[in-house]
């Protein structure tokens, strides 16, 4: 029986870059993995959302050319064509995951991985093996939640899984729930010429993110035809001649005739290989501490399956905090995690919002900066949005960070820097910025916290 440093279950963004930081710290680490590296994130997540959303942005841009000079006479969409390049994509980084694995000594095993105790892998595959480890990191992932209603076994009602590469386009789509997966194919699919309708049964969507940027994304929404239905419940979908009927209760009953359903409320975690383990659990995800070590000594978790926010980003800085601990670093796991919409126009978070603030029992003051006053926004055609910053009225400390417009998950970097760095607005409004850039507009949200923004 092989033996191994790490054993690590599952080969996304939190397994593949614990076992790279793994080899690069000179531990002996294998992957086990039943499908395809990269997980959820870079197969059915963020990397095709990502691509589609480049698709969308295109032809926003080609209905307004004329406004640039450049007169186009009409276009045509190539479904196919775009899910080739996807699938294009996916596969050049996938392939680049393998890569870095040979670079760097990982082996990768393809089958199911089932822990048998702390120290022993039994793999199902091509070949059935054991290998012996001395620590072993879970990291399974999360999977589509699908509602208990009736009517969700029909062909045409779908997870985010299956939206991602359907053979063709829909005329029609009900989107069931208006968090970030929701309002991202929202954003995909209104742009492909779908007619689109959200339900969501709170009464807002996005209610995790400042309702400021909320405001500006609901706009363009309507703008591009999305009709949006708070406050309503699904409670059932049926099937008559060749349409589905989504029934919603609302203020009022109604029902809505459409060809596809997407169920987007929520992700569960994926607990294949580890259902015989008494791992100590938290809201249906596995508990973890600060080290990301579980229940049971040498057994670490990372990732979608230990819950959090559901992050990619999150469960690749949760995968190195875990091989540090293996190696004695007690590195503790940092809860500065920038939240991202990659909608059209990009929400970005990271810190509080002015309302957690204020719950948190801080005074504090508020800069704002508006891309409508930027001059590369002005340049670009891109004046939707804001940067909004908060800060501690007493010390000037930078609490939070909001942007709505373009490039806001690049930009929040700089906010979520100088977070960690426990800067002042001062500091920041003080930093040189080039111009003319996006990034001044951080620079110009942190001078209005003390009234002082040039431009605006």
């Amino acid at each position: 029986m092989e033996k191994y440093d790490i054993g690590i279950l599952g080969g996304g963004p939190g397994g593949y870059v614990a076992a790279i930081r793994a080899a690069q710290l000179g531990l002996k680490t294998a992957v086990i993995e039943k499908d395809v590296v990269g997980g959820t994130c870079l197969n059915r997540g963020c990397i095709p959302t990502k691509t589609y959303l480049k698709h969308t942005e295109l032809i926003h841009e080609l209905k307004r050319m004329d406004q640039f000079g450049i007169m186009v006479d009409g276009y045509s969409l190539d479904w196919p064509k775009m899910r080739a390049r996807k699938n294009k994509v996916v596969a050049k980084l996938t392939g680049g995951i393998r890569g870095l694995f040979k670079k760097n000594g990982v082996d990768l095993i393809k089958g199911r991985g089932e822990v048998i105790n702390e120290h022993e892998i039994k793999i199902s595959g091509e070949k059935d093996k054991k290998i012996g480890v001395k620590n072993i990191i879970i990291a399974t992932g999360s999977a589509p939640i699908m509602p208990a209603l009736k009517g969700m076994d029909l062909p045409d009602v779908i997870s985010s899984r299956e939206a991602l590469d359907l053979d063709e386009l829909p005329e029609r789509i009900v989107i069931i729930g208006g968090g970030v997966i929701g309002i991202e194919m929202a954003s995909i699919y209104s742009s492909l010429e779908v007619d689109v309708t959200i339900v969501e049964i709170l009464d807002d969507i996005l209610v995790n993110f400042d309702q400021e940027m909320v405001k500006v994304l609901k706009q363009r929404l309507k703008k591009d035809g999305v009709k949006l239905l708070t406050s309503s419940k699904v409670t059932e979908i049926a099937e008559e001649n060749d349409e589905l009927i989504v029934k919603i209760e609302s203020e009022k009953a109604e029902q809505i005739f459409t060809d596809k359903v997407l169920a987007a409320v929520g992700r569960k975690a994926v607990f294949a290989g580890i259902k015989d383990l008494d791992l100590e659990m938290e809201n249906g995800f596995i508990k973890v501490d600060s080290q990301m070590q579980t229940s049971i000594n040498g057994i670490y978790a990372v990732g979608d399956v230990t819950g959090g926010m559901l992050l990619a980003h999150e469960a690749s800085a949760e995968g190195i905090v875990a091989v540090n601990n293996i190696l004695g670093n007690q590195e503790i796991r940092d809860n500065l995690i920038s939240n991202c919409v990659y909608s059209l126009p990009e929400i970005a978070s990271v810190g509080m919002t002015e309302a957690e603030a204020k719950d948190e029992g801080y005074q504090i003051n508020i800069g704002r900066f508006p891309f409508k006053a930027s001059g590369k926004a002005i340049a670009a055609g891109a004046e939707e949005g804001f940067v909004k910053i908060i800060s501690d009225k007493k010390w000037d400390q930078i609490l939070g960070a909001q942007i709505v417009g373009p490039h806001a998950t690049d930009l929040i970097a700089e906010a979520a820097i100088a977070i960690k760095l426990e800067s002042t607005t001062e500091v920041l409004a003080n930093t040189i910025h080039a111009h003319p850039t996006l990034s001044e507009s951080v620079k110009e949200a942190a001078e209005d916290v003390h009234n002082l923004a040039v431009h605006f």
